[in-house]
């Protein structure tokens, strides 16, 4: 009797750490793939709304952003490092207030990302997307301007900007603002110091934007820059765009999809295994 029960404990105690494991590889990819349907219905709300826009609209928008610029640009001074600022987090988790604060989107198809960008640096948005930097400026056409862009990077359950070290200068990537999508082609990839942020000033007769997330992995003491200089939005870059979205969105699905086949499997087995337990308890 008391070997049979040793044998029980030790089988349950497998079933558990087969379940364990089973959640623990899973959790990552399926967070993640969960985050990207998330951002995805926040971006298709944003397009939406910009699509809806009449040209009268659109051009009083533009205007607010370069008289908005040009203030910017006179101040000189980017914003606090969003990583070590300590700011109230709002705990609403209401989708529509993300859609309310989303202001343009990020494409790196290089590492397969695609975030909405939120108006301001609050750990409650960076967690679930990117943000525009306070003190920096709203993607633009014109001169004079440097747009900066942050995420986290290392969150189990999204990786946002956590591929971003693997970019390389001539790599590509896209802001949608509006009606617009601007083109960059990275130029510049540094590690700084948090209080370094004479690098991220504007630059007369330029139009910048970087990429910004916490290094080393882990540690997070320094800043990883990639910068972008703007460049002409092509006809192939469309394409490049709409490829991306199919493999962003297809790579999303086979991860649930694998995952959900994954757990039917495992509970089938683990539901068989009781079974058995259970049969060989009563002989």
């Amino acid at each position: 009797m008391k070997k049979k029960r040793r044998y029980l404990f030790i089988d349950i105690l497998m079933l558990i750490i087969m379940l364990g494991g089973a959640g623990a590889l899973l959790y990552p990819l399926v967070g993640d793939a969960l985050n990207n349907f998330w951002n995805q219905q926040v971006i298709n709300y944003y397009q939406e709304k910009s699509n809806a826009e009449n040209r009268e609209a659109i051009q009083q928008e533009e205007k607010r952003i370069k008289e908005e610029n040009k203030k910017i640009a006179k101040m000189g001074v980017p914003g606090n490092d969003p990583f070590t600022k300590k700011k109230p987090e709002n705990t609403t988790l209401e989708k529509d207030y993300y859609q309310k604060h989303t202001i343009a989107v990020i494409r790196i198809p290089k590492i397969n990302v695609t975030l909405p960008v939120f108006d301001q640096t609050d750990n409650l948005f960076l967690k679930r997307g990117a943000a525009l930097l306070e003190g920096t400026s709203y993607p633009d056409g014109g001169k004079g301007i440097h747009t900066v862009i942050t995420s986290h990077r290392g969150l189990k359950e999204a990786r946002l900007f956590s591929d971003l070290p693997k970019l390389k200068k001539g790599n590509h990537f896209y802001l949608e603002y509006k009606n617009q999508t601007f083109a960059y082609k990275v130029d510049k990839i540094q590690t700084i110091e948090p209080t370094e942020v004479e690098t991220l000033n504007i630059v007369e007769d330029k139009n910048y934007a970087t990429l910004m997330t916490c290094t080393p992995y882990g540690v997070n003491s320094h800043r990883l820059l990639v910068r972008g200089t703007r460049i002409p939005f092509s006809e192939g870059m469309k394409k490049t765009l709409a490829k991306a979205d199919r493999v962003h969105r297809n790579r999303s699905l086979a991860i649930l999809i694998f995952s959900l086949l994954l757990m039917i499997g495992i509970g089938s087995i683990v539901f068989k295994r009781i079974k058995s337990l259970k049969g060989r308890k009563r002989s």
